[in-house]
């Protein structure tokens, strides 16, 4: 059995009223505990990269080339240091926090305080790898560290698409993570304003995406339970799990690029920042190495 089996996340989307809107949830709570556990993770910097896997998953799922990628990367001003998320609309999806450990005090509305964890100075980048020459890449300033309301901006300011986004990471001291949800609503062009009102009032209504993924259990559910006065064209689903792409031989790539490799007494231990999974050369392997990159 891999540490796979039993820990995927699946993104359902849909298209709301007569077109005027795209709604796409994730439900990932299985997916997220896996994380934690890959990375020892603090309840705090769980909150966080939960939060960023699965808008990566949202954000990919909805592109229509094939091998689709896109990389979030949160480089705030907080003790958490750089998030990361990577994921590929043909269902990998894999994560990181530079400091995992990283505990903060609560909120004082009892929550996980992210923002102050991400820090709400610095920026978040997005990578799109969309099969062309280069991947699109743009750059903007964090607005709250909360990283829902940074994904949100980043579409308009980016992409001119009104978006809302909420994410969230239900987590217990005596049980962990419980639920992760998330739900991502674009309104599209020559969308009705009363429309628009409508949908505002429903998204009101449901102040906590994660206890809604905790009570329904489906991202379908989600969407289902929220819109369920509205008419729905169903879009298809993508289900992620965890996957990482590193390799020996990227590994050997990577030391091939350095400017100043030295074989040591010592084996050379090189860890993959998303897996955790270290590689081991020996000096007798990096002599070999050495050779190889000069022939």
């Amino acid at each position: 059995m891999s540490q796979n089996d039993g820990h995927k996340a699946i993104v359902h989307r849909c298209l709301l009223g007569e077109g005027d809107a795209r709604a796409i949830a994730v439900e990932a709570t299985e997916l997220v505990k896996l994380l934690q556990d890959i990375h020892n993770l603090s309840f705090l910097a769980t909150a966080a990269l939960g939060r960023l896997v699965m808008a990566s998953m949202m954000m990919v799922a909805d592109q229509k080339v094939k091998r689709a990628r896109i990389t979030l990367k949160v480089e705030g001003d907080g003790p958490l240091g750089e998030v990361v998320a990577d994921a590929e609309n043909r269902g990998k999806v894999r994560g990181y926090v530079k400091n995992p450990w990283v505990e903060l005090p609560l909120t004082e509305e009892g929550k996980w305080n992210v923002s102050a964890g991400v820090g709400n100075n610095g920026y978040l980048t997005v990578i799109k790898d969309l099969g062309l020459k280069r991947p699109l890449t743009s750059k903007v300033p964090l607005v709250s560290g909360e990283i829902a309301e940074d994904i949100a901006y980043y579409y308009a300011k980016s992409e001119q698409i009104p978006t809302a986004i909420a994410l969230g990471v239900l987590q217990k001291p005596s049980l962990g993570v419980v639920s992760a949800g998330g739900l991502m609503v674009q309104l599209l062009p020559d969308a009705d304003e009363s429309f628009v009102g409508m949908l505002e009032r429903l998204l009101e209504k449901y102040d906590s995406i994660s206890r809604l993924a905790e009570q329904v259990g489906s991202s379908q559910d989600i969407l289902e339970t929220i819109f369920k006065d509205l008419s729905k064209k169903w879009l298809g689903s993508t289900s992620f799990e965890f996957g990482c792409r590193c390799s020996r031989n990227l590994v050997k790539a990577l030391l091939l690029s350095m400017p100043e490799l030295e074989s040591e007494q010592d084996v050379l231990e090189v860890r993959c920042h998303f897996c955790n999974k270290v590689y081991t050369f020996t000096p007798e392997e990096i002599e070999e190495l050495k050779g190889g990159g000069r022939s």
